[in-house]
């Protein structure tokens, strides 16, 4: 199971660029629809209205998908060194990966079945538990 928590950490950090992406080219648009609401003249009233409410929405769905990348980076990179927080946020990610059909439900899935096994999960808290140790024998 240890491969399969490797490969898991690669695939949240690819997840995470692909969604990196998205944030970019959303907030492209967002960007674009500001330039027209100061563009817009008075030939067409109400456009301008429409455009800024159109990149004040893209720019909110812009920072959730750069926030969805950065927690999923975070993910990644703490399965890579076996941290246990980054496995509860592994499974709180793949809950929520779930409904992003089908990408989302493939990575979800995945996710869940990878940690939620005794063995990733054993080997999760015995790294914990020798975390403690250290941090106690320095002290």
């Amino acid at each position: 199971m240890t491969r399969h928590v490797a490969f898991l950490s690669r695939l949240f950090l690819i997840w995470s660029a692909i969604n990196g992406i998205v944030a970019i080219a959303v907030f492209a648009f967002a960007i674009a629809a500001a330039s027209l609401a100061l563009s817009s003249g008075a030939e067409r009233p109400g456009t301008e209205v429409a455009a800024v409410v159109t990149a004040a929405t893209l720019t909110v769905l812009s920072l959730a998908a750069a926030t969805w990348t950065w927690v999923h980076y975070l993910c990644g990179r703490g399965l890579s060194e076996r941290s246990p927080r980054a496995r509860t946020l592994g499974i709180v990610l793949g809950l929520f990966n779930l409904i992003l059909f089908p990408f989302g439900t493939a990575l979800g899935g995945y996710a869940l079945w990878v940690l939620l096994n005794d063995h990733v999960r054993n080997t999760f808290e015995h790294r914990a538990l020798n975390n403690e140790q250290r941090a106690m024998s320095s002290d």
